[in-house]
């Protein structure tokens, strides 16, 4: 019997549609894991057992933990670059931020991961792994910089708005106050989780009000 090429292309398609949801599958079980244990306590069987398939169904996905943590940081990637782009005025802004330290501050996971820190525990199992790990640093590092490189443009693209012409440092300067601004967030949260709502809200309107030039 000869095959429709035409018929089995929707196959093909649907087949790469599951293989994909699978992989995300594996991939929020392997977040879940690293942030309930830790990287290196989080094991294989463990991130199996949590997205429910057997160890071998997970090796056609993944190596190992490596190949997890890297595709952990390319799928973030993508999500802060969407994000990036759809970034609210200051006030939003800063609403959001302060809803980030309250989630941060519970331990919690931002719902969705358009944010460079969905998860503050998951954010410095990385950061340390990649202390350890040249590949992860180079990879995490990349990421950094496109990062960087994404809010940079949302920043010229505001200053052109608001009838200003953009200067590169002064831009490379705003761009790294506002990571500075949301990894330090995210650390303070940790650490000193019951600041004041009025004076955390007041400091960010400051920051965000120096980050946008306004």
């Amino acid at each position: 019997m000869t095959l429709n090429p035409l018929s089995a292309a929707p196959a093909d398609a649907a087949a790469a549609t599951r293989a994909e949801a699978q992989r995300q599958r594996i991939l929020d079980a392997a977040q879940r894991c690293f942030i309930a244990r830790g990287f290196h306590a989080g094991s294989i069987s463990d991130i199996a057992a949590e997205a429910e398939i057997s160890q071998g169904l997970m090796y056609r996905y993944f190596d190992n933990k490596r190949a997890l943590v890297l595709a952990l940081i390319e799928r973030q990637l993508a999500h802060d670059e969407e994000a990036i782009g759809h970034m609210p005025a200051a006030s939003d802004l800063v609403e959001g931020l302060l809803r980030c330290y309250r989630l941060w501050a519970r331990g919690e996971t931002l719902e969705t991961r358009g944010n460079a820190i969905a998860n503050v525990a998951l954010y410095a199992e990385i950061t340390a792994e990649a202390h350890r790990d040249p590949v992860v640093a180079e990879v995490l590092r990349r990421h950094d910089q496109q990062t960087s490189a994404a809010i940079a443009g949302w920043l010229r693209q505001h200053d052109i708005a608001h009838g200003r012409t953009p200067v590169a440092a002064d831009v490379e300067r705003r761009t790294l106050l506002m990571r500075l601004l949301v990894e330090g967030l995210a650390m303070r949260a940790v650490r000193d989780p019951d600041l004041a709502e009025a004076t955390v809200r007041a400091l960010l309107a400051d920051a965000i009000a120096t980050v946008l030039a306004e």
